[in-house]
């Protein structure tokens, strides 16, 4: 009998449809292979109804090959009859071991569990010989009591068994389940796998599958906000809804029929006030207070309404300091009791919302639903307010009143003038796929400069820099109105800077600025959020073009970050740049976070970049772990709201941090990323991408690779500026490494002079580590010790710690060659300690070896991890040991002698020590 004999009896087919769960999967692969090596293994799946776990479990057995699978489930119809489910072993294997042969007999009675579960206990020992074996059970809790407990029994007897069982369950604390079950499931012994929803990317990817179109992002997103990404509910919606309703992401989704039913039903045993009550709430469509839903339902006493449709679970209510406030337990309730509503009474409850509620976009919306036809006062009305919104930046209302507006305007130039100008908020609002899909609706013969800068600025932001730079140059060719001027010119500003041209990002930004002053412009035009990055493009401009005093003069009146108005924080974000590129850290650092942080509803770029350049202020300032959190926050930004203009640059700064630390799996994703996301003529792109290449293979130690990374940077046409000047010195410490010392020469020759005119100590002192590597190389060793000197010096003004930690390893080691092993151990551990602050592992190991050469004792933190010592307790551990006092460990460590307290009496308490000469002893005994 072979197992794959076997495994054909409860064949599951592989759905074609299934999306996701690629993490789960990996985990019951693994569990499969633990248990193929004697270790047996319990995965429980857990979930609510309709979340996908039989569809997860089907995908993994459908998979499985030179396995057994033994698949059993549960019905509710069946709870009842005694060994239903372990009576569905029979037709599977044969034969069956008594008493289990004897279960699916007519008249079989019900045999004791303890007696079924031995048998079951020895039907796995016996069939585990030749093939590893998985026992799935679905629906465990609609399974028989005399099932479960057999099951138990034999369950928790598998030790060293080449068994995996797969139990599946809606909650593994389910009250149906015997209580000997339920602690096998909580125990240690039993892998939990709860199941959420489908990622709304994930719901992309099923719209594809089931057809007929697959969902542009934003609709996706519209989908999981509506199920919460609960499959059952998306697949019935994928299937039951028109494609341009799905499409459309201003037409509200209806729920599931079958849903729809249940709901209805407990609506109808709700009576009449708790039923005005809810329609009431499912016209207002969001969470609102007590008071206006009442309102709107004209109950002048709410409450026992509202407890008769909480106790229902129709509604939720919570209390807040401003009163109480009701909501849906989810949205698939709401859109039951609405889509239910006869037209009259909508019509009616839109009415009387409109007259209570304040806000002015949702009294609009109320307005429009309850519009039998709409007039074209009303659809002057509706873009007039997107107008609004968008000069607000407010962009989520902006996009759903220019995109209604669109909709309700017949063909012609006004409607092409609306397409555009909710172009423009859409992809402020992240949402190109949507622009893009609209943009193709404007008409042939539209106004030459209305359809170049629709379509000019959905080419820009998709990175296609040639095609953005043709359809804007027609734009303003035919450009008569000076709104639509200053939009095209604001866009033309940001595709030269992509295109490394600076002068002609000055000349546009300057453009913008005439056409319409600070880019304020008037109602009816390209849109206010055209003009959100013009001052950032001039003074980035000015900066790449070497004008940085013109640059810093036009900020003399731009306040701190606490200070500045809306409007200049596109300003501010271009200063933070600045300051950026020229060492000013604080300053930087207070630029850039004040307007990530007052930026929140800033377009999608705007808070790309700002979360991009407060990341690489955090990763010369040494804060690393911020760092990362807010690079991985600006790459995230990129993929999801689709901003493939600016993706490498993200992509790239989210590479450093891991990188630097030996995270190279993260790091090479990055680095992919950025790659991909680099199209032709995206200058700053290319740059970005090469970097983060070359910096992932420069902590490998690969110099070859770096090489290979930057030299088609060397022949490129860039704009000057810091960034450039620092990736010729990586390529010169490759190419010294390399052996290739006259190409160093070269590549180094560019950087130096710019740095020396403008003092950038950054550049400054790592082109004199870099030159003094190529000196030590040549054999010139006098002139690489001053030149590592003079690093140092410049180093020591500045506030970047990692930087700094690499000169000092550089220098250490030109010492410890040339012999002087004293001098280089005090350049090594300055090092060390930086290094290991970070957990910049890669050249930590470097450190380490080179002050073993140096005659040192070498102390990591993989030793003290093995007395439960963090990273950060370590250096604390390492620098008390070495006499320093708290208060000189702290600013070593650039903390408050406070931590420096709590990390060392953990440190005590970890090691079971209570002085500093003891901590010395431990550590003296780890370092032998």
């Amino acid at each position: 009998m072979t197992a794959r004999a076997l495994r054909n009896g409860p064949e599951r087919s592989r759905d074609e449809q299934f999306v996701g769960r690629s993490r789960e999967l990996a985990v019951l692969h693994a569990q499969l292979v633990r248990a193929g090596e004697g270790r047996s293994g319990l995965v429980v799946l857990e979930g609510p109804a309709g979340i996908g776990k039989t569809a997860l479990a089907g995908e993994f057995l459908s998979a499985i090959e030179n396995a057994l699978v033994l698949d059993v489930s549960g019905e509710e119809g069946e709870a009842e009859l005694p060994y239903g489910v372990l009576g569905q072993l029979a037709p599977q294997v044969d034969p069956l071991p008594e008493p289990l042969a004897r279960l699916a007999a007519p008249g079989a009675g019900c045999p004791d569990p303890l007696a079924v579960g031995a048998a079951l206990l020895e039907l796995l020992g016996r069939v585990q010989r030749g093939t590893p074996v998985v026992m799935a059970v679905d629906g465990a809790g609609w399974a028989d009591l005399p099932s479960l407990h057999a099951l138990t029994f034999a369950l928790r007897r598998l030790r060293t068994d080449r068994v995996l069982a797969l139990l599946i369950v809606r909650e593994s604390d389910d009250p149906r389940l015997p209580e000997g079950l339920r602690r096998l499931l909580r125990s240690s012994a039993a892998l939990r796998l709860p199941l959420g929803g489908l990622s709304a990317r994930e719901l992309q990817a099923l719209s594809a599958r089931i057809g007929p179109v697959r969902l542009t992002p934003r609709a996706a997103e519209r989908l999981h906000e509506h199920t919460r990404g609960v499959p059952l509910h998306a697949r019935a919606l994928l299937q039951q809804v028109r494609a341009e309703t799905l499409a459309d992401v201003d037409a509200p989704l209806p729920a599931p029929r079958a849903y729809t039913t249940l709901v209805l039903d407990r609506l109808g045993r709700c009576g009449p006030s708790a039923q005005r009550l809810l329609t009431a709430a499912a016209v207002l469509g969001t969470p609102a207070p007590l008071h206006l839903v009442a309102g709107v339902a004209e109950l002048a006493e709410p409450l026992p309404a509202l407890e008769r449709a909480t106790g229902a679970e129709l509604l939720v209510e919570w209390r807040t300091g401003a009163g109480v406030s009701v909501g849906f337990p989810n949205p698939l309730v709401r859109a039951a009791i609405y889509h239910d509503l006869g037209p009259a009474t909508r019509r009616g409850l839109h009415l009387r919302a409109a007259d209570l509620v304040d806000d002015v976009v949702q009294r609009l919306h109320h307005r429009l639903a309850a519009a039998d036809q709409v007039d074209a006062e009303l659809v002057r009305e509706v873009a007039r307010t997107g107008r609004r919104q968008a000069a607000a930046g407010h962009w989520p209302s902006a996009c759903g009143c220019l995109t209604r507006a669109v909709q309700l305007t017949g063909e012609g130039p006004d409607r092409d003038r609306l397409i555009a100008e909710a172009v423009a908020a859409l992809l402020a609002a992240g949402r190109p796929a949507d622009a893009a899909a609209l943009a193709a609706q404007l008409a042939p013969a539209a106004d030459p400069a209305v359809r170049g800068y629709a379509l000019g600025s959905v080419a820009l932001v998709a990175g296609r820099l040639e095609e953005a730079a043709r359809r804007l140059d027609d734009a303003w060719a035919h450009a008569g109105d000076p709104s639509w001027s200053a939009g095209i010119a604001a866009r033309q500003a940001l595709a030269s800077l992509l295109r490394g041209d600076a002068p002609a990002a000055v000349l546009w930004s300057d453009r913008a600025d005439r056409v319409v002053p600070d880019a304020a412009l008037p109602e009816g035009g390209a849109g206010a959020g055209d003009g959100g990055l013009v001052r950032f493009a001039r003074l980035l401009g000015l900066g790449w073009a070497g004008r940085l005093e013109e640059a810093y003069a036009l900020c003399a009146g731009l306040g701190t970050p606490g200070q500045a108005e809306p409007g200049e924080l596109d300003a501010l974000l271009g200063r933070g740049v600045l300051r950026l590129a020229t060492d000013e850290l604080g300053g930087a650092h207070g630029d850039l976070g004040g307007a990530l942080a007052a930026g929140a509803g800033a377009s999608a770029a705007f808070q790309l970049l700002a979360a991009t350049g407060v990341a690489q202020v955090e990763y010369r300032l040494g804060r690393w772990d911020e760092a990362a959190a807010h690079a991985e926050l600006a790459a995230s930004t990129a993929d999801d709201l689709g901003q493939v203009w600016l993706a490498s640059y993200a992509h790239a700064v989210a590479a450093l941090v891991p990188a630097a630390r030996g995270e190279w799996d993260r790091a090479a994703a990055h680095v992919r990323a950025a790659r991909a996301a680099c199209l032709p003529g995206n200058v700053p792109a290319l740059i970005a991408a090469a970097v983060a290449d070359a910096v992932t293979a420069a902590a490998r130690g690969d110099h070859e690779a770096v090489v290979t990374a930057l030299t088609p940077l060397t022949g490129a046409r860039l704009p000057g500026g810091t960034a450039v000047a620092l990736w010729r010195t990586l390529l010169a410490d490759a190419l010294v490494s390399a052996g290739r010392l006259e190409e160093a020469e070269k590549a180094l020759l560019p950087c130096e002079p710019p740095a020396l005119d403008g003092e950038r100590r950054g550049v400054l002192a790592a082109a004199a580590r870099a030159r003094a590597g190529l000196l030590a190389a040549r054999h010139e060793p006098a002139e690489a010790e001053t030149l590592y000197q003079v690093a140092l010096g410049h180093s020591a003004k500045l506030d970047r710690p990692f930087e700094e930690a690499r000169i000092q390893l550089a220098y250490g080691t030109f010492l410890r060659r040339r012999g002087r092993r004293a001098a280089a151990a005090e350049q090594l551990e300055a090092a060390q300690l930086t290094l290991s602050r970070l957990g910049a592992l890669p050249y930590l190991e470097q450190c380490d070896l080179e002050l073993a050469a140096s005659g040192r004792a070498v102390l990591r933190p993989q030793d003290t991890a093995r007395l439960g010592l963090t990273p950060q307790e370590h250096t604390v551990a390492v620098l008390i040991s070495k006499g320093l006092t708290n208060r000189q460990a702290a600013r070593k460590l650039v903390l408050s002698v406070k931590t420096v307290e709590y990390h060392l009496s953990h440190i005590y308490t970890k090691l079971g020590i209570t002085s500093r000469t003891a901590l010395i002893g431990r550590l003296s005994e780890l370092g032998e």
